[in-house]
């Protein structure tokens, strides 16, 4: 028995020391081999070593013959919300995804949810003591301080291993630097809020005060306003927890952060001033009035996206079905795809339902109800009892100030959109929130406990059992690893400058994982660049690049076949039946199925329809080209490539008026460039109605201002002056043409007979 339960023992040390490692290698791990250096080693290494807990765990039942459990007052909603999350994975948009997620973009998908299910029941099973407790949040403080370190020293030293580390951006936390600043907020509020703690030691002092400085001056240097915004919540927290046991603080230390509190609401109103601001690059964001308006029509499209949403990890397919028209009015986003909403809040919404959201919702209001709770009982004690509640051997106080961080991160849910990290740090702040106010209130946690019956029979189904369990945890993570690998393989494919050795990389990446939609999609587009490569040989063998085209397209399609509503790989299935068509020319008709799938999910988009309109165009389908062309321009009225080709598709079906029109509004929009104002006046030329001629002239006269070296203007004003009979100005421009041309033959002959001809 002494030796069973000494084994338990080193088991629990052991399971500890992973905790530890995970809390402090996730914010910082990044590896460079990966197309997105951030996502996926973040969630690989926190799920390998979530399972690897969980793998100790269970060896601990097989060697004590107990198992022991920790429940916790929201396991009912916790239960109920990884139930939501099944269905919704079950019934989503995109199965594959909402259980797996994404390389490329973070989602919040069922199988990560799970784990961190397990980060939370790891730690309030194996953190029992208070100094193991203050271990976790120890941990959590000095990776908070190496990241805030890093990222000073990246902007401020510039480093030269920092830069070959992160490349261009600024953080190892996160690639958006915002949300690297809600992280720094967390810092902030867990240093300087232990400030406040009397008979706090110096080194603890000293420890604390370097990370909330670091916290306060990675804020100042980003100056968002919104990390001002939630700074001010947690500093009214703070101020009010320590008026709140005025007795029992560090007076100089609240009114430090009263002090602290007023630069912030002169920061919120005024701004930080310009000389201490870093300038930051650029984020581009969903902003909040689409992606509500994007949720509300997900929720109300059916009774099943109400309830259980459209499938976590899924609001890509929810943006391309919703996005509103005027979206289109944007200049610079109205090409882009958001696969993800202004604030986790309203992802989670659409994502994962009503119920979803309401499970979410009621664990943060049970668990910050119980805090509540007991502040109430301690200051009622303390009204009556002299001696200090915060005691500098128990984590109370610190209790207290994890509440007020995880109400921080929980506020940061409906002002910014989370990934990988700050998940972890909520449901770490979570755990140790349960844990920490356990220790002085039965009503968080209770303890059950079954001793397994010590006979032969029972031990060996029970071990059994238990081994099948392992084994699959094992085999879980060689699959991830084979996983990781592959993600490894994908990479050097994207960044080969050989389309063979990529095609060996990708098609690594495929044994690894041959269900990848994104590895399918990339195989597709190296066979089409092996195809443009073998077209630009001085004899193309047409066998052979027929061959490469009809593997390209099988890709394409099979991609689409594992995501049927993703747009984007719909697009790439109708690029590769155009490239095709060339070869094969009943390939047109597949790209026109192909975009009218894409236009189907995304139908406020107008690049589909001016997709559709070339193609039809392309089959001399005239009518249905206009048709599209104009839908187009009716989603984005300053569509440029729309009008040209509704001018063209006027012009060949004989309505020149209406393409001189189309080229009228071009200029007046002052959207011509020389091309398109060549072409205008050259429409103008042959029609030949009253001041057409002498409009084109103007026309033409003003392409070669703006770029003198074009041949066709230059031509074609020589012909309009050899028209008008001014034949020494007509051969002016002859030879202007010759000059650029020198091996043209046609131009040479035509100087030759105007020559002979004077």
């Amino acid at each position: 028995m002494f030796k069973q339960f000494r084994i338990g023992k080193i088991m629990d040390v052991v399971s500890y020391v992973f905790l530890i490692i995970n809390i402090l290698i996730v914010p910082l791990f990044l590896d460079k081999n990966l197309n997105n250096f951030y996502i996926i080693p973040k969630q690989y290494v926190f799920g390998g070593l979530v399972l690897l807990n969980i793998l100790l765990w269970i060896s601990k039942f097989v060697f004590t013959k107990k198992i022991q459990f920790t429940k916790t007052m929201i396991d009912l909603p916790v239960l109920a919300l990884g139930t939501v999350g099944l269905l919704s994975a079950i019934f989503s948009a995109n199965v594959y995804d909402s259980f797996f997620g994404r390389a490329e973009y973070f989602t919040l998908n069922f199988i990560l949810l799970i784990l961190f299910f397990a980060l939370y029941y790891i730690i309030v099973n194996f953190v029992k003591t208070e100094k193991l407790w203050r271990g976790i949040l120890d941990s959590l403080m000095a990776v908070g301080f190496i990241t805030l370190l890093i990222f000073i020293s990246k902007i401020v030293f510039k480093f030269a291993f920092l830069t070959k580390l992160l490349g261009p951006t600024w953080n190892t936390v996160d690639s958006i630097n915002s949300i690297f600043g809600v992280w720094a907020v967390m810092m902030l509020v867990l240093s300087f809020g232990q400030l406040m703690k009397k008979d706090l030691s110096f080194g603890r002092i000293i420890w604390s005060f370097i990370i909330g400085s670091l916290s306060l001056v990675v804020l100042v240097m980003m100056s968002f306003n919104i990390l001002w915004i939630i700074l001010l919540v947690a500093l009214v927290l703070m101020l009010m927890l320590g008026v709140s046991f005025m007795r029992e603080v560090h007076l100089g230390w609240v009114s430090a952060l009263f002090a602290v509190l007023v630069f912030t609401i002169i920061f919120v109103i005024f701004g930080t001033p310009k000389f201490v601001q870093t300038p930051i690059p650029t984020e581009v964001a969903l902003g909040l009035r689409p992606s509500w308006s994007i949720t509300h029509a997900t929720l109300f499209s059916g009774v099943k996206n109400f309830f259980i949403g459209s499938g976590l990890g899924s609001f890509g397919v929810d943006f391309s079905q919703f996005r509103n028209a005027s979206f289109n009015a944007d200049p610079a986003a109205w090409s882009l795809r958001f696969n993800q909403p202004f604030n986790t809040f309203l992802g989670l919404l659409s994502e994962g339902g009503i119920l979803f959201i309401c499970a979410f919702v009621f664990i943060i209001l049970l668990t910050l109800g119980h805090v509540f709770d007991v502040w109430n009982k301690i200051r009622a004690s303390a009204s009556f009892i002299t001696e200090p509640n915060f005691k500098n051997d128990n984590v109370l106080f610190e209790s207290f100030l994890v509440s007020i961080a995880f109400v921080v991160l929980t506020v940061g849910l409906c002002l910014a959109f989370y990934s990988q990290v700050l998940w972890l740090a909520w449901w770490v702040l979570l755990s140790l929130l349960v844990v920490g106010f356990s220790f002085h209130n039965k009503n968080f946690t209770s303890e059950k406990e079954v001793t397994l019956e010590n006979t032969p029979q029972y031990s060996l189904s029970f071990s059994f059992g238990l081994i099948v369990v392992m084994t699959g945890l094992v085999m879980i993570a060689v699959w991830g690893a084979r996983l990781y690998l592959g993600e490894i393989s994908y990479a050097k494919a994207l960044s080969s400058g050989n389309n063979k050795a990529a095609e060996e990389f990708i098609n690594d990446a495929l044994s690894k994982k041959p269900n990848s939609d994104v590895y399918h999609s990339a195989l597709a587009q190296i066979y089409l660049n092996q195809a443009v490569e073998q077209s630009k040989q001085a004899n193309p063998d047409v066998q052979s690049i027929s061959s490469i085209m009809a593997k390209a397209v099988n890709e394409a399609k099979y991609a689409t076949d594992l995501s049927p509503k993703s747009v984007a790989l719909w697009e790439n299935l109708a690029t590769m039946y155009e490239n095709a068509s060339a070869l094969v020319p009943e390939a047109r008709e597949w790209a026109l199925k192909s975009l009218q799938q894409a236009r189907d999910l995304e139908p406020t988009n107008p690049s589909h329809w001016w997709r559709l309109g070339n193609n039809y165009a392309a089959t001399t389908k005239w009518d249905d080209a206009i048709k599209n062309y104009t839908k187009a321009i009716d989603l984005k009225a300053d569509y440029f490539g729309a009008y040209v080709g509704l001018s063209n598709a006027y012009e060949q079906t004989q309505k020149i008026d209406k393409a001189i029109d189309i080229y009228k509004k071009l200029v007046e929009k002052n959207q011509a460039d020389p091309e398109t104002l060549y072409n205008y006046g050259r429409l103008l030329y042959n029609n030949n109605g009253a001041g057409d001629r002498a409009t084109a002239e103007q026309i033409w006269n003003q392409v070669i201002k703006i770029q003198p070296n074009y041949s066709n203007a230059l031509y074609s004003l020589g012909l309009l002056y050899e028209t008008n009979g001014d034949r020494a100005t007509a051969l002016q421009y002859y030879y202007k043409v010759k000059d650029l041309n020198p091996n043209n033959k046609n131009i040479s002959d035509k100087i030759r007979k105007m020559v002979g001809s004077i």
